[in-house]
C-alpha cells in the first residue's frame, strides 16, 4: 500500500470517527433546549471542517513533498 492509499484509508477512518461522534452528540442533546442545540451544532460543524481541512493539508504536504 503506497502513501496515497494510506491517507485515503485514514480519511475514511476519520470520517467514521466523526460520524460516531456526531451520533453520540445528537443522542446526548436530543432533549436539550433549542438554544443549546443552535450553539453546539455549528461549533461541531466547524470543528469537523477543521479536522478534515487539517488532515487534507497534511496529506497533500506529505504526498507532494
Amino acid at each position: 500500500m503506497d502513501l496515497e492509499e494510506k491517507y485515503a484509508v485514514g480519511l475514511g477512518v476519520l470520517s467514521i470517527i466523526l460520524l460516531l461522534a456526531g451520533v453520540c452528540l445528537g443522542t446526548f442533546f436530543k432533549t436539550a433546549h433549542g438554544r443549546i442545540v443552535r450553539t453546539v451544532f455549528p461549533i461541531a460543524a466547524l470543528l469537523t471542517l477543521a479536522a478534515f481541512g487539517t488532515y487534507v493539508a497534511v496529506a497533500r504536504q506529505h504526498i507532494k513533498g
